[in-house]
Formats: structure tokens, sequence, C-alpha cells
């Protein structure tokens, strides 16, 4: 079946499902270009297909097809094409295989036209693998009720507008279809979620912003955001569950950003004064809503990324004061369990207090967008403002954990999150250096190094007496004055902090080691390496602490940080943890590695 276009010209609707089979092989398919931009310097453009029942991204390869490309100026037509030529792969992306599409050449039929049809999005999973995921654990189904709003005449939001029915619906396009290449949109799914109105920092002040999102009958989600007037305006007409039109342009869309939204739409819409909200008489009915369920467990593959988790909540903290770079916030600590055994640690803070309430105790959570963090080499989770916690109902897992948790709570034997500190992780220390030079290392990125201290600089420091405040003191005027919190004060305490040289085979480089965890290195608490010092002075008394540490082989957990100095910037290797090393093992591990470089060396002829 063919989707019919003008001039004669008829769309391969079955070219994505073929691809999918891998039955695509010497096709020449017709398809729509839905929107396009330059990918990297130009030298390759990314391309929205569709086939007019799904629509996929592809890249234009430089040659031919971009030379027609800038040549026909198709930058924002919605053209129709023959491809001449395409090669296709599978690729692993996030822990997923996905087809992979590459475009030379094509023959413009149509130079501009209407999008063809409703097209979906393609998953892009070849049909073999359609279920699998290789670290993630299965795609859960969350059942939802049919949610239906009382059938009362629809209320107005914005703009002079009358209500809407479900059969007053010929302008409705998929969520998935809009883009900045559409003039004009018109779209309609039920508020699956909501979140209170905050006030954020902006370039003109403060500012009240709250965001929510739309679901239509497809299953596609879209985050729509609401400030200042607007998000006064709304914040009391917009309810989760009841049903919506939003209709707008190109100008209310912005490109989706995936840190601060796990929709996975490309687009998310901001509300201005051209864009118009109406809530419906009936409600859509939607799909059953599906979680990327990641176990407590297996969080470590996802570190620096966002993930769905089904657990029990084990435990609620207290909220305690936390000083950040924004000044003290509260924070409170809860503890996840699922039935892997695994406790993780959630820091919920402030802003999210009333999302995540004590009412979760003891019971299983379903949480949506939640960010996988590490601190001192051990996996923790970050709720958030872009987090969600879904409500859960009569879901099969959701059943399963709960029931696990009341059978074996008593008896559960509790794994926490061992840290990254296998040899299998490590790395020379000529490498780290060089991936930290070529940025290939991110700021607030562990590596592991086992190394040798090999020379010790410094031990301790003045710093400010304020609850962890930490920051180093400056004497003036017969006062120590804080930077950081501005306290001035006639004494100081003493913290440990070691700056040391770490050496192995292939280089070296300096380190430092922080408060406790520098008592634990030198095997001595701050009190007694002051004595020390005071009783011999501070050159003896320093080498007295530090004689029976240098020459000692360690595996290190290190933490690389830019940090400002001076109108400029400076590297940090910051020791989040320290291991003893078993030097059967580790040579062992080392034979090991060699075995496997020959092997690597002796299949390719080197």
């Amino acid at each position: 079946m063919s989707s019919n276009v003008r001039q004669g010209h008829k769309l391969s609707s079955d070219f994505f499902q073929l691809l999918a089979k891998n039955r695509a092989d010497g096709l020449r398919p017709i398809l729509q270009i839905m929107h396009s931009r330059p990918f990297g310097f130009g030298n390759r453009i990314t391309l929205c297909l569709s086939d007019g029942n799904f629509h996929y991204g592809a890249f234009l390869l430089p040659g031919d097809g971009i030379r027609k490309y800038k040549l026909n100026k198709m930058e924002k037509s919605r053209s129709i094409v023959k491809v001449l030529g395409f090669r296709s792969h599978t690729t692993l992306r996030d822990n997923v295989k996905k087809i992979q599409l590459r475009i030379s050449d094509f023959e413009l039929l149509v130079e501009d036209s209407p999008i063809i049809g409703n097209p979906k999005l393609f998953s892009g999973i070849p049909e073999g693998n359609l279920v699998s995921r290789i670290d993630k654990s299965r795609q859960v189904p969350v059942e939802q009720s049919n949610f239906r709003s009382p059938p009362e005449e629809a209320s107005r939001v914005v703009g002079n507008l009358t209500g809407e029915s479900s059969e007053d619906n010929t302008s409705i396009v998929p969520i998935s279809s809009i883009n900045p290449f559409s003039e004009g949109w018109k779209i309609r799914g039920v508020i699956t979620y909501r979140n209170a109105p905050r006030s954020i920092n902006t370039l003109e002040g403060r500012c009240q912003v709250f965001n929510f999102y739309l679901t239509d009958k497809e299953g596609t989600e879209i985050k729509v955001s609401c400030f200042g007037d607007m998000a006064a305006q709304l914040n009391g007409l917009i309810e989760e569950w009841s049903s919506y039109t939003i209709k707008g342009n190109a100008k209310a869309l912005r490109s989706a950003n995936e840190k601060y939204d796990n929709t996975g739409h490309g687009y998310e819409i901001i509300i201005r004064d051209d864009v118009e909200i109406v809530k419906c008489q009936d409600s859509v009915l939607l799909p059953p809503m599906e979680i990327n369920r990641v176990r407590l467990s297996e969080i470590k593959k996802f570190l620096r990324k966002s993930v769905e988790v089904v657990a029990v909540v084990d435990n609620i903290g207290e909220p305690v004061d936390r000083n950040t770079k924004f000044g003290m916030k509260k924070v409170m600590n809860v503890s996840l369990i699922d039935e892997s055994a695994t406790v993780v640690n959630l820091d919920v803070w402030e802003d999210c207090f009333n999302e995540f309430t004590r009412d979760f105790l003891h019971k299983t959570v379903i949480l949506k967008g939640v960010t996988v963090d590490e601190f001192r080499g051990v996996c923790k989770l970050k709720f958030h403002s872009r987090s969600r916690v879904i409500k859960p109902g009569s879901q099969r897992i959701v059943r399963d954990i709960s029931n696990w948790y009341a059978r074996e709570r008593s008896n559960i034997q509790i794994s926490n999150l061992p840290s990254n500190t296998d040899f299998d992780k490590n790395v020379t220390l000529h490498s780290a250096i060089v991936s930290c030079l070529n940025g290939n290392v991110r700021r607030g990125e562990y590596f592991n190094v086992v190394g040798r201290v090999s020379k010790v600089e410094k031990l301790f420091y003045k710093a400010c007496h304020q609850k962890d405040c930490w920051k180093a003191v400056t004497y003036e005027n017969g006062k120590y004055q804080c930077p950081k919190c501005g306290n001035t004060s006639d004494g100081f305490i003493y913290v440990l902090l070691v700056v040391f040289e770490i050496s192995d085979h292939s280089g070296s480089h300096w380190a430092i080691i922080f408060n406790e965890k520098a008592e634990e290195f030198l095997n001595k608490t701050t009190s007694e390496v002051m004595s020390i010092i005071e009783a011999h002075g501070e050159i003896e008394g320093s080498r007295m602490v530090v004689s029976s540490l240098k020459g000692t082989i360690h595996n290190f957990n290190i933490k690389y940080k830019i940090e400002p100095h001076k109108e400029d910037e400076v590297v940090k290797w910051s020791v989040a943890n320290v291991k003893p090393v078993s030097l059967a093992k580790y040579a062992k591990y080392l034979r090991e590695m060699c075995d496997n470089a020959d092997e690597f060396c002796f299949e390719r002829g080197m």
C-alpha cells in the first residue's frame, strides 16, 4: 500500500518495515523529507524521512546528495524524493540495537508538499531485536486507566475559543510530527503529569515557571513549559488526567535539552501569547505507558544519565542542610531497594519535597527521570525538578516487588553498589593524563589508577570553622576571614589536605586527598597529625607522619576536576577513595593483560 502524493508519485509506505526486516537492499524508495538541518561542520545533513506510515532520522552524506540539497535550497522544504543510493547498518546506542541510515544520492520529485499521512515514529530497532535490550531490564507496561473528564462544557484556558469534542479532530496532528518546520500545528492529548510552580533566576530577575506533559493517543509525550505571566495564568487551569488541545506554530517550539527533558521528543513547547490551549469535553484514550526499567544493581552502567526505576522506599531520612554553590540547601536522603537486594541512596532536594512525601515509606514507587550520579566512587540517584513519581496501579511488576519486600524484608541480605575500583576499570597514569588533555574525560568523571606514593608536599591548611564550610581562611588585621561564607573570626580549624605524587610505570601526576579520606590514607586523625607537628615542628613532624606512606602502592579512585585559578583554569585530581592492593592479584591481572595484548597482536599480524 502506498500513500498518494501530488503529481502522481506515491510514497513507499512499507520502506521502514522492510528496512527492519533487512529486506530493503536494492530498493529506490520514494520518501518525504519532513524536516532537515546541518550536522557537525555542515558536511552532513540530518533528515527526518517519512514513508507515509513511519518517520525516522537519516544522514545525507557528502557528495551528489548534499550538492543537490543545496542547489535546490531544500533547507525549509518538505520535499518528495526518490532515494537513489543508501546504506544501513546496526549500531548499539544506549544499550539498544538500532538501525543507522545514510543517504548518498536522491532524485528530487516534488519541491514542497504538505505532510503526507500521519506518520508515527519508527523505532529503528531491527525486527529480530524489537524486545532485545542489552543492559537495561525489559520494558514494563504501566497500565493507566482511561481517566475521563466530566461531560461538562469545556473551559476556555487561553484564547477566545469554545470547547472541542473528540469528533472535531480533523486538524489534529500526531505529537510526533510537530517540528519547527511546520507552519502551524494542533495537537490533542492528556496531561499525564504537571509539577508545581517554582522560581528560577533569569537575566531579567526571578521568574515563575511550571511544566506539564501532554500525551496523545499514540503514546507520544511532549513537555510544555510556562513562564512568568503565563505560568500564573495557567497554574490553576491545567489539571492532571484532563484532555486538552494545543494550537501553535514554529515559534512556540524549541529543541529539547535531554538534561531537562526525558520525553524522548526532539522539541518542547513554550507557551506564548499566540498559543491556544482548550480543555476538551471528553478524554483521549491512552495506550498503556511503558517504563524502561533499570534494576538498582545495574544503574552504574548509566552514569550521568536519566533512568527509570521501580523500587521500594525502605527509609526516608530527615532533611539536612548541605552546602552548595548556591548556598545552604536542604536535602532528604531516601533509601531505595528492589528485588536485586541492592540499596541505593536517592537525594531529594528541598524544591521537590512536595513531590516525594513520607506517604511513600515502605511502598513501591515508579520513578521516571532520576539521574545516576557518583560520589566518592559510589553510585546514587538524584530526584530533581525533571523527575517524576508515577502513581503505581495494579501492574504486575509493582505487585511482584511489593510481595517480595513484604515476604523477605526481615531476611534481605543487603548489597550496596560497590565502588568502581576493580582492576578491569583501571587506566595507566599516562592514558589518564592524555585523556584529560584531549578532553576525553568530562569534568567530574572518575577513573581508577594503581600507583605508588612517590612524594608528599603538603598535609593541612587553616579552614573556616563554620559547619561544612571547609574553605581556606586568610589572616588580615588580626582576624581570619572566609571568602566563601563571609565569616570573620578570631580562630580557625585545621583540615587535612594531603598533596602527593602518584607514580606508575608510565608516568606520574599530583593528586590531593581531603579530610576524612586523608585520615584513612595517613592512618591518623587530624588531631594526631597536628600533635606530632606541634611537638616536632612542621618540617620534621610532617616527615614523621608520611615516612611510612612513601613507596606504598594503592588503588586510587580519582575524580577529575577543573577549577578557576587567577583568571585561568587548573586541572586537579581529587582522590575519592583508596583501597589496598593485593600484589599477587594485581600481578596475575597484569599477566592476563599481557597475554591478551599478545593474542591481539598475533591475530592482526603485528
